[in-house]
């Protein structure tokens, strides 16, 4: 995970910079609200994204208040934790209605400041892994972010060549996929393989998944139909 820090104090701000670099891949600090927009912006024209933006509220240029408010424009969902002094509890409510949730009182303790972001990080994990899940069936199902199809909660074992078909009918999922859509994908991923193969990597396919999972659809392609039961309480 990433995150982007802004804090104008500058001990405490080289001190959470030192903890923070130690938890995350990259922590991008600034000493400043409008320092820290122009961050987030340059982050955001590159088609990237901060896990978490960890933000002072009393800041020269652009305070945390004014910052929270114009990220929250770019991207709703962002995570943001706030740092607040007693003497700020006035804007607790305005940053609540803007979508906080996660506050940090100053001073700053360690063992809570760590339980904050663990706590943060864990809720971003989990709305991410959700995320990153199709269900084609219910003991089957597809983790977008591995490019891994488990069954009963274990891993099946493909080969390169049948994890990219799979892939390949799972963005089409319920729809029918060609033959020469496969052999096109497959060579998009660098894999060169004659139509008349497919056939044959079809069949060790379905070899490692249930009957009729992949259904062949005579002179169309393939087809994977997606089989979760809706289940009512």
């Amino acid at each position: 995970m990433n995150i982007l820090m802004a804090e104008d104090y500058i001990i405490l701000h080289n001190n959470l910079k030192k903890i923070l670099s130690s938890l995350f891949d990259n922590v991008d600090a600034s000493v400043d609200g409008k320092e820290a927009l122009e961050l987030y912006n340059n982050k955001h024209e590159q088609n990237e994204s901060y896990d978490i933006v960890l933000s002072d509220i009393a800041m020269p240029y652009v305070d945390g208040v004014e910052l929270t408010r114009i990220i929250k424009k770019i991207n709703p969902s962002q995570e943001i934790i706030i740092l607040s002094a007693h003497k700020e509890v006035d804007y607790l409510l305005e940053f609540i209605n803007l979508g906080v949730r996660r506050f940090i009182p100053k001073p700053v303790v360690l063992e809570y400041f760590l339980d904050e972001l663990y706590l943060a990080c864990s809720d971003i994990y989990t709305q991410s892994e959700l995320l990153n899940i199709i269900h084609l069936s219910n003991n089957i199902f597809y983790n977008k972010g591995e490019k891994f199809l488990y069954m009963d909660g274990m891993p099946i074992i493909l080969s390169a060549y049948e994890r990219l078909i799979i892939e390949k009918l799972i963005l089409k999922l319920n729809l029918s996929v060609s033959t020469d859509e496969i052999v096109s994908h497959l060579y998009n991923c660098d894999k060169d393989v004659n139509p008349e193969n497919i056939r044959k990597l079809m069949y060790r396919l379905r070899q490692k998944l249930p009957k009729d999972f992949i259904q062949s659809m005579h002179g169309v392609g393939y087809r994977l139909v997606q089989q979760v039961e809706n289940k009512s309480i």
